[in-house]
């Protein structure tokens, strides 16, 4: 499982876990934690690989442990400190300045459209920015970059066996909440604007509504983060007024404008084709509150898709699908790495496999274009180079659609 406790070093002294959670031990341990601030660090006991340094932070008139900047890859992925490393995903693709850790564990980004609204005087340089070239890191991030930050930061892209069934919308939609509050922009916390799933009249509903109506007071954009609603040929056509949602509560009505759902349908073709196969579709949307006669409701800005599997992990194509079902039910452990805004030249796998003595990658080739061809070859040559050739795994699903030859998976290590 994810986000485990394991126990801390601090001076010459071993916490427990327990000692770390229960209530028993709770202003036992505030004071260890105030006795060794500003002279002295933790380290986790978790099987990771490096120093695992952590710092002891002041919060709120409470102290808490958080990782040192830039070393989450060195916990083990079921650590509650643990992060990939950069160069593990698309987040490699990003500027300096776009993505940046801060002492206290809280991630710290420019979006490339603010969720503050600006004075008009101001508000020429709050949009999406041009594409840039090829190759060029981006100077910001989108909003489909946030909904993958969102996903890797919430660990909804990461897989146990443990965890099957246990997650649904509702579930998902708490952990980005929590998640939004490490995640910061515009001196705000993306939790201060985010709308998610919620059960009608429960406590999620309320938060909902509260977020929203600041957001009308403050002048802030708001981010709604849902599945689409299940797909209905009739009430889903091109004409399409109101971006359809499941677990709506709490949320304002939100307005499509004019040739909007047609944008989307080029931009996010596949995502859609999934969604009217009857596929779970995850919606982010940039949305900026107005005061309507009889209520508020929400216009618009931007939307972004991500396809998803039945257990909620990411999907670039029909083939990873085949093989992420195929990992599931053979029982692995594994990370789907987010793309965020990388072009696709940038390398990393499809899939990381966990469950082997270090972090395995995976790899489903799909395609037959020369282009393609080529960005394989890179590909290829740089697993050998990094993993060598017999450390990493891969499917040619284009010469073998029907899966009838996928290769055997390399054996868990079940110690």
């Amino acid at each position: 499982m994810v986000d485990h406790i394991f126990p801390v070093l601090i001076g010459d002294k071993r916490y427990s876990k327990e000692f770390q959670t229960a209530e028993r031990f709770a202003a036992h341990w505030q004071r260890v934690l105030a006795q060794h601030y500003g002279h002295s660090h933790g380290t986790c006991c978790c099987p990771g690989r490096g120093d695992r340094k952590l710092a002891i932070k002041p919060r709120a008139g409470t102290y808490h442990l958080a990782r040192f900047p830039l070393t989450g890859y060195e916990h083990a992925n079921e650590c509650r400190f643990y992060a990939p490393a950069p160069e593990h995903s698309g987040m490699k693709g990003y500027d300096k300045g776009v993505v940046e850790e801060g002492d206290d564990g809280q991630l710290r980004i420019r979006l490339a459209r603010g969720i503050r609204i600006l004075p008009a005087r101001e508000a020429a340089d709050d949009s999406e920015p041009a594409p840039s070239r090829p190759g060029a890191r981006k100077p910001a991030m989108t909003l489909l970059g946030l909904l993958h930050l969102l996903w890797q930061e919430s660990r909804l892209n990461t897989w146990y066996p443990a965890m099957a069934g246990k997650r649904n919308a509702l579930v998902v939609g708490s952990a980005l909440r929590r998640a939004a509050e490490r995640v910061a922009t515009d001196r705000l916390t993306i939790a201060d604007v985010l709308l998610v799933p919620a059960r009608k009249d429960g406590k999620g509903a309320l938060a909902n509504q509260r977020v929203a109506a600041q957001a009308l007071e403050r002048k802030r954009r708001l981010v709604v983060v849902a599945p689409l609603a299940r797909y209905d040929a009739q009430k889903h056509g091109d004409g399409l007024e109101k971006l359809p949602l499941s677990w709506p509560f709490g949320m304002p009505t939100l307005y499509l404008q004019k040739g909007q759902w047609g944008r989307v349908h080029q931009s996010f073709r596949q995502e859609l084709s999934a969604w009217m196969r009857g596929d779970t579709v995850m919606a982010i949307a940039h949305v900026e509150m107005k005061a309507g006669a009889k209520s508020a409701y929400g216009k618009i800005l931007d939307i972004a898709l991500m396809h998803l599997s039945e257990q909620w992990i990411p999907l670039d194509s029909g083939f990873e699908a085949v093989i992420e079902s195929k990992l599931r039910a053979e029982g692995r452990a594994f990370e789907k790495p987010m793309r965020f805004d990388a072009d696709e030249d940038c390398v990393f796998p499809d899939f990381w496999l966990l469950d082997v003595d270090a972090k395995f990658p995976m790899e489903v080739f799909g395609m037959g274009t020369p282009e393609y061809l080529q960005r394989k070859a890179d590909k290829v040559n740089h697993y050998n180079s990094e993993y060598g050739p017999t450390a990493w795994w891969s499917w040619n699903a284009y010469r073998d659609p029907r899966g009838l030859q996928i290769p055997d998976f390399p054996l868990a290590d079940r110690r």
